[in-house]
């Protein structure tokens, strides 16, 4: 359903993004060949339609988490909304990854560079783990930075307090694997609570919450460092999937 009110900010990212999508159309089969690898007009249109989808999402998580929040949960409810969401995010993990601008792979291989070279590499992740390699613990500093901020222990009941999620980044790998992944963990705990007639179990999400956070922040995990999608193409199919929510931005579009 289309929303009421659009904010004229939003309403100009979408109808810039909507220019960018038609030039694509009005090009000759050569030049959209070309400007697929031409990185500032790609970098532009994934970054305009990652606006867009990125304002979407902000209101369907609000509808996810309102959902799990409820005294009396609701499994129509929950299902919908985060069904929705999960959606989004992986749309938009796949418009991302069209472009090298998005792609953690960069970022892990980069920060483990640093490690190759370093002997401080502070503590084990593991009780067991008594001599850490040095790139891991470059890595890992790059994931806790990226999600959790502070370091989330091996079996914590919680991430820790402080600023969760301040670094986040819409970037490919790491909107599939973490976000995703995490909003799934909620839903199926949501769901267990409702089955049971109970509100959610906010010590049990917690806990998975953290579980979840451990394993993602001490993977090792390789993630792509070049596109393997048409940025074009993506833009193009999210356009139109999406594009009925600004529709009364184009009511006032007289291009």
């Amino acid at each position: 359903r289309s929303p009421s009110k659009v904010e004229p900010i939003l309403c100009q990212i979408f109808l810039a993004w909507k220019k960018f999508i038609r030039a694509v159309d009005l090009m000759p089969p050569l030049l959209v060949r070309a400007y697929r690898h031409h990185e500032p007009f790609v970098y532009d249109i994934v970054n305009l339609g990652r606006e867009v989808l990125a304002h979407i999402s902000t209101v369907a998580a609000t509808n996810f988490s309102d959902a799990t929040q409820s005294p009396e949960l609701d499994r129509f409810t929950l299902e919908k909304t985060a069904s929705i969401y999960l959606e989004l995010l992986n749309d938009v993990d796949a418009l991302v990854g069209t472009d090298t601008a998005f792609l953690l792979g960069p970022w892990l291989r980069m920060a483990r560079k640093l490690g190759t070279s370093a002997n401080d590499c502070g503590l084990p992740f593991h009780p067991s783990d008594h001599s850490p390699d040095c790139q891991n613990f470059f890595e890992w500093n790059a994931r806790v930075q990226l999600t959790t901020w502070n370091p989330t222990t091996y079996n914590a009941t919680s991430v820790p307090q402080g600023p969760i999620d301040y670094a986040a980044k819409h970037w490919n790998g790491l909107i599939r694997d973490y976000y995703v992944k995490r909003a799934s963990i909620l839903l199926a705990q949501a769901l267990r609570d409702e089955a049971a007639g109970v509100p959610l179990n906010k010590t049990e999400k917690d806990r998975l919450f953290a579980k979840h956070a451990y394993r993602w922040t001490t993977s090792t995990k390789k993630y792509p460092e070049q596109p393997t999608e048409n940025p074009l193409k993506i833009s193009k199919e999210l356009f139109f999937k999406y594009k009925h929510w600004f529709a009364l931005c184009e009511v006032s579009d007289k291009d």
